[in-house]
């Protein structure tokens, strides 16, 4: 399985700043005050798979309160442990 198979192209609108491609994503949970998500993005010439959480403020906006770049050198050993949590 590829990554196009598991993040679908996407027409919906992630807040994450000026400079970021967003190139693929996946929404993982949405409730009244969080959306998280799964992004393959392009800063510059460089893509990155990341995992941000955004919160809703008093005025109804989405602003970033997590993120996590997933890096191809530890990207398998999160992959082990996140098949090995979901087989608890």
């Amino acid at each position: 399985m590829n990554i196009e198979d598991l993040l679908p192209q996407t027409e919906e609108k992630f807040p994450v700043g000026d400079g970021i491609k967003i190139i693929r994503g996946k929404t993982l949970a949405k409730t009244g005050q969080w959306l998280k998500a799964i992004l393959l993005v392009e800063v510059g010439d460089k893509k990155q798979l990341r995992m941000y959480g955004w919160q809703k403020n008093k005025e109804g906006d989405y602003k970033l309160r997590q993120k996590f770049n997933i890096s191809k050198g530890y990207s398998a050993d999160v992959a082990e442990i996140l098949m090995a949590f979901h087989s608890m």
